[in-house]
């Protein structure tokens, strides 16, 4: 999810605003477990990894299967975290923050329920309260990597630049891989005037073997780099 970016650059062109992403909601999967069950149960997890197959196509169906799931095992965190992933994505964010809470209810411990109802509450710019729920994402799961680029993008629309930067360089420390963190961290540096720091990071991802996400915004950032600098010489 892009969002607009309020700071501004050290010597910056008028009118930009640089976007950076944030992490991503997760859908929980599982593995098929054997032996004495009720067959609610088994019903109930037929449903489950019936919607995991479904596409972003077909998000009222998955809706329904997991309503389905729910009223038969009422107690599964993890369709409840699926649900509301689902119905945030056909924009019920009240149906999908009450899926979260209530799987945060039944199990607390889960990094994916606190890491998506942070998302969430980040789209509903309530950035506090989505720093929060990532904190406790991240103290669950330190190495959980969209919670932490998350956090940062939130730290950097309040103004905490170096807590911003801090949090993608933890992910990237974390797994160098990870090139969305070092995507954000270029974006940021943009923010803050460090041109030549920014293109560099950009031209790296480049020249790795990124996802298809990473690459797409690593090239919009360059050409918006580079956009900008040619607006800034003609004025000057």
């Amino acid at each position: 999810m892009l969002i607009n970016r309020r700071h501004r650059r050290k010597q910056k062109p008028s009118c930009h605003r640089w976007r950076v992403e944030v992490g991503n909601v997760v859908v929980y999967t599982r593995n098929v477990q054997f032996g004495e069950r009720h067959h609610r149960q088994w019903d109930s997890e037929a449903l489950f990894f019936q919607a995991l197959k479904l596409g972003d196509d077909e998000l009222e169906q998955q809706v329904e299967l997991l309503t389905r799931a729910i009223d038969l095992m009422p107690r599964d965190a993890d369709c409840y975290i699926n649900r509301g992933v689902a119905r945030d994505a056909i924009g019920d964010a009240e149906g999908a923050l009450a899926d979260y809470n209530i799987a945060i209810r039944l199990n607390p411990r889960n990094a994916i329920a606190w890491n998506n109802r942070g998302f969430l509450r980040y789209k509903q710019q309530r950035f506090a309260e989505a720093i929060a729920d990532f904190d406790r994402a991240i103290a669950l799961d330190p190495d959980y990597l969209d919670p932490l680029v998350s956090r940062g993008a939130a730290y950097g629309t309040l103004g905490e630049h170096e807590r911003a930067l801090e949090d993608f360089q933890r992910a990237i420390d974390i797994d160098p891989d990870f090139l969305l963190a070092r995507v954000n961290r270029a974006a940021y540096n943009m923010n803050l005037g460090r041109l030549d720091d920014a293109r560099k990071e950009l031209l790296e991802v480049l020249d790795l073997d990124p996802d298809n996400r990473s690459r797409s915004l690593a090239e919009q950032y360059l050409q918006m780099l580079a956009d900008a600098i040619a607006k800034c010489s003609t004025q000057g």
